[in-house]
């Protein structure tokens, strides 16, 4: 193999590295979005248990007469 096939070669090697890096950037952007919308979520679960929960604590304070949020 001439050397001008080996750089050739390695040329060839780098761009489909720098593809796969891409691709692989992309995969954890889009991962890291994810996780922010469900530590988002489980923060707002949180907080609604909590609320739930000193609702039951108070004196009077009766799950049954809770409506649901979509009334």
């Amino acid at each position: 193999m001439s050397m001008e096939d080996r750089i050739t070669e390695l040329e060839i090697q780098l761009v489909h590295t720098q593809r796969v890096c891409e691709q692989l950037n992309e995969i954890v952007t889009e991962l890291s979005l994810d996780a922010q919308r469900r530590d988002r979520e489980m923060k707002r679960l949180v907080d609604q248990l909590k609320e739930l929960k000193n609702n039951v604590a108070e004196p009077g304070g009766d799950l049954e007469e809770e409506r649901p949020p979509h009334y």
